[in-house]
C-alpha cells in the first residue's frame, strides 16, 4: 500500500488463553465485516466495575499477600489489569456476605446514634483499600439489600416490606447519610447510594419490598432534602431495578419534578434493559448505569447443574453479549457482580444457596486461582476501553462488534467470534482495513493508533 497505515494490534482471549497479542496487517479489501466511524460519537463511558462482597475477601484472604495483590492487580491495575474503576459496596449484608447483618439493629434509633461500620472493617474495607491502592481512580457507590430489620413489617433480614411511617423514612435517610459519611471518613470515595436492591424480588436472602409511592415519598420528602442540606448533590441512584414491572417505580419518581431534581442517575440490571427507552423518553439526558451483570446459574431451567456455577465459555459469551447490548442501549457504567468467589460460588439463600459465576475463583483449600473465560470476555472491553472513552458508530454484516475512541486517541474495536471454527474478521477504520484472525469462540480487541490515514 502506498500510504502509511496506523499501527494496529489485537489481543485475543479464548476458553484457555487471556489477551494473547497478535500483530495485525492492513489489507486491500473493498468491503469489511465491520466499518468503524470514529467521528460518529454515540455515548461516553465512565467505566467498568464490580461489587465488593465479604465472600470475595474471604476467598482472597487464603492467599499470600503477594498472590492476593497479583489477583487484585489483574482486576484493578489501569495498565496491566482490567482497570475496574466504578464499584459497588453493600450497605449491610448482601447475599454474598458471610452472614446477615445491618449497620444499626438498635430499634427506634432514628438519629442513628448506634450506627456502626465496625463489621465492615473486617472484610469490606480491607478489600476496598487494597483495590484503591492499585486503582487510584476508583469510585464507589453503595446499595442496600435490606434496611435494618426494625424498619420492616416482618422484622427479619429476608423479604418483608418497608414500613410506610414518617419516623422510619427519617431514620433510613439518616442511615444512608451515615454510610456515605463513615466511608468517606475512612478515606474511601463513596459518592452515591441506591435506595434498595431489586424491590419486588423477595428472597430467602436479604431483601425488601417497596411500593412505587414509597420510593417517591422517601426520595422527594426525606432522602433528597437531607442530602441537599448536607451538601451531597448527585448522590442518589434511582434503583436498583431488575425487572420490567419496576418501570412504575422509576417513572413515579421521575415524573415528579421535585423528586427528579434529587436523582443523579438510574441503576438498572438483569431484566430491566427493556425499559431504558421509557426512562429516556420521560427524562431526556438521564444518566443510566448498568449496576449488576446477570450472574447465573439458572438452576430453574433445563440443562443447568443446580449445584455449581457454569464459569465456562458459554457463560462468558453470554456476558460479552450483555455488555454489548447494555452499552448500545446507552449506559455509561457497566458493573459485574462478584469479582472473586470460591469455586462453588454459593450465596446465603437459606433454602437453596445459589451458585453464581464470576471472573476469578480461589479454591479455599488448595489456594488455586482460576481466571474463568468470563475474565477474558469482560477484559476484551474493560482492559482496553478506558474511562472517558466514547462509543462510536459501526456498520457491516458482522454484529458482534462495538467500537470506541479512547481518551489517548486510540480506536478500539471489540469483537466476538461466536463460531466453533476460526474466522478472519475484517475491520475498516477510516480508510484502512485490518484483518483479525479470530480463533473459535474467542473475544478480541483491535487497537488502532489515532493517527494516520
Amino acid at each position: 500500500m502506498n500510504r502509511k497505515s496506523p499501527t494496529a494490534t489485537a489481543y485475543i482471549s479464548t476458553e484457555n488463553t487471556l489477551f494473547e497479542k497478535l500483530s495485525v496487517t492492513a489489507v486491500e479489501q473493498p468491503n469489511a465485516d465491520v466499518s468503524v466511524y470514529p467521528n460518529a460519537v454515540l455515548n461516553t463511558l465512565q467505566g467498568f466495575g464490580g461489587a465488593f462482597n465479604e465472600q470475595g475477601w474471604n476467598a482472597l484472604s487464603v492467599l499470600s499477600a503477594e498472590k492476593r495483590r497479583e489477583v487484585l492487580r489483574a482486576l484493578f491495575d489501569p495498565q496491566e489489569g482490567l482497570g475496574l474503576s466504578v464499584c459497588r459496596v453493600p450497605i449491610g449484608s448482601s447475599d454474598y456476605a458471610l452472614e446477615r447483618y445491618t449497620l444499626n439493629e438498635t430499634a427506634g434509633d432514628i438519629e442513628m446514634k448506634h450506627f456502626s461500620i465496625e463489621r465492615d472493617r473486617l472484610h469490606l474495607i480491607p478489600y476496598i483499600k487494597e483495590a484503591l491502592a492499585i486503582q487510584p481512580r476508583l469510585r464507589l457507590w453503595g446499595s442496600a439489600w435490606t434496611p435494618p430489620t426494625w424498619m420492616k413489617d416482618n422484622h427479619g433480614f429476608d423479604s418483608g416490606n418497608f414500613l410506610d411511617e414518617p419516623d422510619v423514612y427519617r431514620a433510613y435517610a439518616n442511615y444512608l447519610l451515615k454510610f456515605i459519611r463513615a466511608y468517606r471518613a475512612e478515606g474511601l470515595p463513596m459518592e452515591a447510594v441506591a435506595v434498595q436492591n431489586e424491590p419486588g424480588t423477595l428472597t430467602n436472602y436479604p431483601s425488601c419490598d417497596w411500593t412505587a409511592m414509597q420510593y417517591l415519598t422517601f426520595i422527594r420528602d426525606y432522602l433528597g432534602p437531607l442530602f441537599r442540606k448536607e451538601g451531597l448533590e448527585d448522590a442518589i441512584i434511582l434503583g436498583t431495578f431488575n425487572q420490567p414491572k419496576l418501570v412504575s417505580h422509576a417513572l413515579t419518581v421521575l415524573t415528579d419534578q421535585h423528586a427528579r431534581s434529587f436523582v443523579a442517575r438510574a441503576g438498572m440490571q438483569w431484566y430491566s434493559l427493556g425499559f431504558i427507552d421509557d426512562l429516556r423518553r420521560i427524562t431526556p439526558g438521564l444518566e443510566i448505569w448498568q449496576t449488576e451483570t446477570d450472574c447465573g446459574n439458572w438452576f430453574w431451567l433445563p440443562g443447568y447443574d443446580p449445584d455449581k456455577p457454569q464459569n465456562d465459555i458459554v457463560y462468558a459469551a453470554y456476558t460479552w453479549k450483555l455488555i454489548r447490548d447494555w452499552i448500545k442501549a446507552g449506559v455509561s457504567v457497566y458493573n459485574l457482580w462478584n469479582m472473586v468467589l470460591e469455586p462453588g460460588g454459593y450465596n446465603i439463600d437459606s433454602q437453596r444457596p445459589w451458585p453464581q459465576n464470576c471472573p476469578i475463583t480461589v479454591d479455599l483449600e488448595t489456594k488455586e486461582v482460576r481466571y474463568t473465560p468470563m475474565f477474558g470476555a469482560v477484559g476484551s472491553f474493560a482492559k482496553f476501553v478506558t474511562p472517558g472513552s466514547r462509543l462510536v458508530a459501526t456498520e457491516g454484516s458482522y454484529h458482534d462488534a462495538l467500537a470506541f475512541t479512547n481518551p489517548d486517541g486510540r480506536i478500539v474495536t471489540v469483537l466476538y467470534n461466536h463460531k466453533r471454527f476460526a474466522s478472519p474478521l475484517s475491520v475498516r477504520v477510516r480508510s484502512t482495513t485490518y484483518k483479525v484472525e479470530m480463533p473459535p469462540l474467542s473475544f478480541g480487541t483491535l487497537l488502532v493508533d489515532g493517527t494516520g490515514a
